[in-house]
């Protein structure tokens, strides 16, 4: 026998094996198999899938409004600093006006659109100098340097300033334009050019004897032989104050509000500043289903928060009649200090510190089927808030 017919007759006798695979029965039953646990998986990620955007949208509201109130404090605690060039003033301002909401204005969000108007939100003013702009003395229109060159603002429709030192009227003019708003602070107390101030009330008869004044510019300025003149428009009489005492437009608020500290007649041993604040509100016209708050500053306007819903400031005020402070914050600054609620009857002398509070929402949720509804306004989405409070470094103790 050759040795190909031996080897061919050895690999015979080899039992043959069967390839390993699938049957089609097995292959169908667990198709089957995959298909009930993807389904389940796939159903148990649509259910939390909205969960999980939900806190992402919680999430990222949280680090928005962390972000807000850290910018606030930031500007808030050097309110008012270097808003004098001359001696401390002891209670005038501390760099901080509020313009707050009524209380009882009612309901100012429409529920069914889920938009929010103006009227629900307050205005906070951070009072610093522009930098650029170094400090006038007021004079008359015969551009005098002596005592007596004053200007009376209750009789004037333009406040005359001197030229700074090295400018001409002209390049003095240049520093300022039509919605610009000014300080005005009279060099010392006690009376010592005779200043007079609402209802016939003398300085050496104000709480301190300094005064003060503000008014926005209604035009471009004038320009005289030795004088600029700062036009402004008296529009109504203060309040609490006679007839013959105007208040100016002022859309800071700070010399809207009788004070005996609020005066009108300026002389050259006083000070004009031109004011450059940082504005905190919130803007409802751009997109009504979208309060958006914004910082101004500089006539540069920064969107710094979406889909807010709530923005309030609040301050604690010092009371110069008791030896303590108040220990509530009023969020309504047209109330006296003796109304109820109480307030710090836009006398922003007072203050003494300032708490904001801020809302923020996750962008509304339209869907019919979506049947989440929040505590705050009932809406559609979360609700976040921040609270801080803040007492400014430039608060003058005034005794205290």
């Amino acid at each position: 026998m050759s040795l190909f017919q031996i080897n061919r007759k050895c690999f015979s006798d080899i039992p043959e094996k069967r390839t390993a695979g699938f049957t089609l029965l097995e292959l169908l039953i667990a198709t089957a198999i995959f298909m009930v646990i993807g389904g389940s998986v796939f159903a148990m990620f649509a259910t939390n899938a909205p969960n999980f955007s939900r806190q992402q949208n919680l999430a990222g509201l949280n680090i928005a409004l962390q972000n807000v109130v850290s910018q606030m404090q930031l500007d808030l605690v050097n309110a008012g600093t270097g808003y004098y060039p001359g001696d401390v003033i002891s209670s005038w301002p501390i760099g901080i006006t509020v313009t707050n909401q009524s209380s009882s204005a009612g309901a100012c969000n429409v529920a069914a659109t889920f938009t929010y108007t103006a009227n629900c939100f307050d205005t906070l003013n951070i009072l610093t100098l522009n930098p650029g702009v170094p400090p006038a003395h007021p004079t008359d229109s015969t551009g005098g340097t002596a005592g007596t060159s004053c200007t009376n603002l209750a009789t004037f429709t333009s406040l005359y300033i001197q030229p700074n030192p090295g400018q001409t009227p002209t390049q003095t003019a240049a520093n300022f334009h039509a919605g610009d708003q000014v300080l005005l602070v009279t060099s010392s107390g006690g009376g010592s050019h005779s200043t007079i101030g609402p209802n016939s009330v003398s300085s050496t008869q104000a709480s301190n004897g300094v005064q003060v004044n503000s008014f926005q510019l209604s035009g471009a300025p004038t320009v005289g032989t030795n004088y600029v003149a700062l036009p402004f428009n008296p529009i109504a009489t203060a309040q609490g104050a006679s007839q013959s005492d105007p208040f100016f437009d002022d859309p800071l608020n700070i010399s809207t509000q009788y004070s005996t500290n609020l005066g009108y007649y300026f002389c050259p041993q006083d000070w004009v500043m031109k004011l450059e604040p940082t504005t905190y509100s919130v803007d409802t016209t751009t997109n009504p289903q979208d309060p958006r708050l914004i910082r101004s500053q500089g006539g540069n306007q920064d969107i710094i928060a979406e889909q807010v819903i709530g923005f309030k400031v609040g301050a604690a005020t010092w009371n110069p009649n008791v030896s303590a402070d108040y220990p509530t914050y009023s969020f309504y600054a047209q109330n006296g200090l003796a109304a109820s609620p109480s307030g710090y009857n836009s006398d922003y002398e007072q203050i003494r510190s300032v708490r904001v509070t801020l809302i923020g929402r996750t962008n509304p949720n339209p869907d019919p089927t979506y049947t989440f509804r929040n505590t705050f306004d009932g809406g559609p989405y979360q609700v976040q808030s921040a609270t801080v409070v803040i007492n400014p470094r430039n608060i003058t103790m005034n005794g205290q």
